[in-house]
């Protein structure tokens, strides 16, 4: 069975934006307009309840499961915004396996949409519906056996469904590479393809998020210092008291908060093309050098 490393398979977030800074600014854009799609989507879907909510000045989380219930209400609107968020997702992590294992292949800052993406699409619906039926079938454990106890219902509900789903999630982490390279789904393939190496993709998982997490600290200081340079975050929202600096501040923090939903793609993501293209390879290849031509 061909090995690959771990950690440096979990590096390749961290090499991927150095190498591709102007595709990761690309990406981010990308993200904001099919943010935006989805969102008039909601709107001309749930209509003057999803418009009075936005309008409250932000959607916070209890806003969010109200707009959750509302969609889950609509039907067809939550089937549509359903397959609109998990195709934006597609074309995105298509991008990051583009840049691993066909970096030659360009299109958009290596974005395309075409019958790769729906792959990916049709892969990550799966995954999906793996993932409801995962928590549903929790929230049931956990429900048999509350009468013993929050703690003990817990901890059957997490031995029962939570760690055979981890394992499961983590022997097809390898099926988005190997779809986007064979350019066909094959679950046997993808869980074949693990065989032997649960642990070392186990860490390489855990490592990746930790690589995340820190990112996003970073992140999340960067903002949290721009906010108070430009008065703070009731200054931010008082468009009467706006000024130059507080605006700059705004367009920034948006911008960073975009990018960051890239990075998290491109850090959870990338590893497992990295380690599916050492698998496959063999023997570990260094990452593709960056490309100069973005837009042709």
């Amino acid at each position: 069975m061909s090995r690959f490393s771990p950690s440096e398979a979990a590096m390749a977030g961290f090499r991927l934006t150095r190498a591709w800074p102007g595709v990761m600014f690309a990406w981010s854009f990308v993200y904001f307009g099919g943010l935006l799609l989805i969102t008039l989507t909601m709107m001309a879907t749930l209509g003057p309840q999803f418009i009075a909510l936005a309008q409250k000045g932000g959607l916070a989380p209890d806003d969010m499961e109200a707009v959750s219930a509302l969609l889950y209400q609509s039907g067809p609107g939550f089937i549509v915004v359903l397959l609109m968020t998990v195709m934006l997702v597609s074309v995105l992590t298509a991008g990051v396996m583009r840049l691993v294992l066909r970096p030659a292949e360009h299109g958009f800052a290596h974005l395309k949409l075409g019958k790769d993406e729906l792959r990916l699409a049709a892969v990550n619906l799966a995954f999906v519906g793996f993932y409801v039926i995962s928590v549903v079938a929790g929230l049931m454990v956990r429900t048999a056996f509350a009468s013993s106890g929050p703690g003990l219902a817990f901890l059957v509900a997490t031995l029962v469904v939570g760690v055979p789903t981890a394992w499961l999630g983590v022997r097809l982490c390898l099926l988005t590479p190997l779809t986007f390279d064979t350019r066909r789904i094959s679950f046997r393939e993808g869980f074949a393809l693990s065989r032997g190496l649960g642990w070392p993709l186990f860490g390489m998982i855990a490592l990746a998020v930790i690589f995340y997490v820190m990112v996003w600290i970073v992140f999340f200081i960067v903002s949290l210092v721009l906010v108070e340079l430009s008065g703070g975050q009731r200054a931010m929202q008082d468009i009467a008291a706006l000024t130059p600096l507080t605006a700059v501040a705004t367009i920034i923090s948006i911008v960073m908060q975009f990018l960051l939903q890239i990075l998290q793609i491109v850090m959870i993501y990338g590893p497992f093309a990295v380690a599916y293209r050492e698998i496959r390879d063999g023997a570990a290849a260094p990452p593709p050098g960056p490309q100069r031509n973005l837009f042709p």
